[in-house]
């Protein structure tokens, strides 16, 4: 399969060690052969996560993360399987092709375009900072930060700067370094006058906060005035919507936040960028902000990456509270739903949706903001975390709060808005609880709120019954479901074709003759199961690259493009590697018939989850024997340990059992060659 370009992602990895990639994050341990440490995706003691040098892999017994280099610089960084790639091979000294000789000129235009306004907001915010630091006009500034608290240290992190009163002082500046006045307004870092005399400098006399993505790089700038200024000027400004900076889509502070969030398996919003700061000056890193907007669509897919636990701690006033419920509803629309079989009184059981998130609100003091509260001590803020309230409680609170409950109308109202509520607690003694609060609160008959609930829930089922679109037949021909059922009702006494034959292979080999089949077949194939019930998924596959172009079949099997259209988008190198597959797969004999298409499929997945179980089964077993000699300072964490080992080196042994079927009529197995 190889040898139709140079396999880049190949060399990349031969040249560099997973566990020197992994230990820049991670301190790992030798053990045996093997490398063991806290897993940086999940809160543990002790120590569940193993790198093994051998087959240049990681994976946690614990929450189960498995993968490459590439996969871990991914998770860790938030990076994109292109920007992992650039990363990586700059480590290892691998210099990729010039893209321009493979890209459309106008992708090539606009990279380029990119990268110049990148360079443009880093020099801008090297003189934004070494303005703050060294220029006598910037002490009003420097004097602004000390009273609210800020250290050097916490100035230093988040790349704090000042802007001149001036009205083109950056402007000339980054002029000498030659940025022409295109670029810096493109950039957001300029206006234009409206008679159209000239240009002038966005921020002025402004405490300069960089706006940075999830790599770190600044795309935008927000500014805070000092007091004393007029008071027809905002008291912030952010950049406008550039090519580099889109608010909908950013998270202040998410680039040093995200490995807490990670760990701590929480995310925590606020509103400013103070309040972000002083969060994490006070030991508080899990913390985010909105950027003068309620949470978005967009924000919700980048902290659906990280986890799915969210407190939202936004401001106490009318605005705030206005942002947390609209944020609350967008949480709800972003996050998946699970469906939870739920006992009803009479013994049935009903299906309702769960939203597959932990959401709460933390509840401010009256009048104080997020670094108030972060100021008065460590303790202070995580009690407030920790006692964040459920969804349904804060809107308790805040419903009851805001109508008059001795008004006919009021407890109507309430009703009204805390029914939905209520219908989304699935527990059936925690909705009794909250229902006859409503009672209580509103001082009306539970029987009367009981019967709304029904008519409520009722409702949500008809809707949820109501007849959709059906998909488009894959094959609109109608011989073709004729051919489908008459093969799969023969299958058991018709021989299949005999199918394309598969070489004994090692797990990387498997999986890119897996992959490649499925290329070709994927309609037909994607939705068969292998001995333990399961169709094909992500984590059969271990190589980052084959991972992601498995994602790119699911979406060409979900009708949201062709593998062409997918292909021209990808980043160079995996575009090359899909391309390797799908030659290799066409080279191969075509099979004519359904049955063999999926029996071939499914020979193909069983022996793949075999080796995969049993490389699984002998790391888990090596580092249980090590974690039994394991020093006496590891104590009570290491027995810990070998416990879970043994329970994972069981569950896997009994998977195993599955791949052992009776010998098929049809195929010859590897294991016997």
């Amino acid at each position: 399969m190889n040898g139709y370009v140079p396999n880049y992602i190949e060399e990349i990895k031969r040249r560099l060690s997973i566990v020197d990639v992994v230990g820049q994050k991670v301190s790992l341990k030798k053990s045996g052969r093997n490398f063991r440490g806290l897993c940086p995706f999940h809160a543990e003691k002790s120590g569940s996560f193993y790198v093994w040098p051998d087959s240049e892999s990681y994976f946690c017994f614990g929450c189960k993360e498995s993968g490459d280099i590439f996969n871990f610089i991914m998770k860790t960084e938030g990076l994109a399987f292109g920007e992992a790639l650039e990363q990586l091979a700059g480590r290892a000294g691998v210099q990729l092709p010039e893209r321009q000789a493979t890209e459309d000129p106008e992708v090539a235009k606009r990279r380029q375009q990119t990268e110049r306004l990148s360079e443009a907001m880093q020099a801008a915010t090297t003189y934004y900072q070494n303005i703050l630091h060294k220029s006598n006009e910037a002490a009003p500034a420097r004097d602004y930060l000390k009273e609210r608290g800020v250290s050097e240290a916490s100035v230093e992190s988040f790349g704090l700067g000042y802007a001149l009163g001036g009205w083109d002082n950056l402007l000339k500046y980054l002029n000498s370094r030659g940025f022409k006045n295109d670029e810096l307004l493109a950039a957001g870092l300029i206006g234009e006058r409206e008679n159209g005399g000239g240009f002038y400098d966005r921020f002025r006399e402004r405490v300069i906060f960089p706006i940075r993505d999830r790599q770190g790089k600044v795309i935008a700038f927000g500014g805070r005035v000092l007091s004393g200024a007029p008071k027809d000027v905002p008291k912030y400004l952010n950049s406008p919507q550039t090519p580099l900076f889109d608010k909908s889509n950013t998270l202040y502070g998410l680039d040093l936040a995200k490995e807490s969030i990670r760990r701590t398996d929480r995310v925590v919003v606020v509103e400013g960028y103070l309040d972000v700061l002083m969060c994490h000056q006070y030991g508080h890193s899990n913390v985010v902000a909105a950027l003068g907007t309620a949470l978005g669509e967009k924000h919700i897919a980048i902290i659906k990456k990280l986890t799915k636990r969210i407190v939202l701690a936004l401001d106490a006033d009318t605005a705030g509270q206005m942002a947390t419920l609209k944020g609350i509803e967008v949480l709800k629309q972003g996050f998946d739903t699970l469906t939870v079989p739920v006992p009803t009184a009479r013994g049935l059981i009903r299906f309702e949706q769960q939203l597959d998130a932990d959401v709460r609100i933390a509840t401010l003091p009256a009048g104080k903001d997020p670094d108030d509260v972060a100021k008065e001590g460590g303790s202070k803020w995580r009690e407030l975390i920790d006692r964040a309230l459920p969804v349904v409680d804060y809107y308790f609170s805040s419903v009851t709060a805001s109508v008059d409950l001795n008004s006919a109308r009021g407890k109507s109202e309430a009703v009204e808005k805390l029914i939905p509520a209520i219908l989304e607690v699935h527990d059936r003694i925690q909705r009794e609880h909250y229902l006859q609060k409503l009672a209580r609160l509103a001082k009306v008959d539970a029987g009367l709120l009981r019967s709304e609930l029904n008519r409520a829930m009722k409702a949500e089922a008809q809707n949820r019954l109501r007849p959709h679109p059906a998909p488009l037949p894959t094959t609109p021909e109608p011989e073709a479901v004729e051919t489908f059922e008459s093969a799969d009702a023969d299958a058991a006494v018709q021989p299949a074709q005999k199918p394309v034959p598969v070489k004994t292979a090692q797990p990387l080999e498997l999986e890119d003759m897996l992959l490649a089949f499925l290329l070709r077949y994927y309609s037909d194939a994607l939705s068969v199961e292998a001995a333990d019930g399961e169709p094909v998924r992500e984590d059969d596959f271990i190589r980052s690259e084959n991972r992601l172009v498995f994602e790119v079949l699911q979406k060409v099997n979900a009708g949201e493009g062709s593998l062409d259209d997918f292909e021209e988008n990808l980043n160079p190198e995996l575009a090359a590697h899909l391309e390797r597959l799908r030659t290799f797969s066409q080279a191969e004999p075509e099979i004519p018939d359904l049955v063999t298409v999926q029996e071939t499929l499914r020979f193909q997945l069983n022996r793949l989850r075999e080796v995969n179980l049993r490389r699984l089964y002998e790391q888990g077993t090596q580092a249980l024997e090590e974690s039994e000699v394991a020093s006496p300072e590891e104590g009570e964490a290491g027995l810990a340990d070998s416990d879970h080992l043994w329970v994972m080196i069981s569950t896997v042994s009994d998977q195993l059992k599955q791949y052992y079927p009776p010998k098929s009529m049809v195929f010859r197995d590897s294991r016997d060659r």
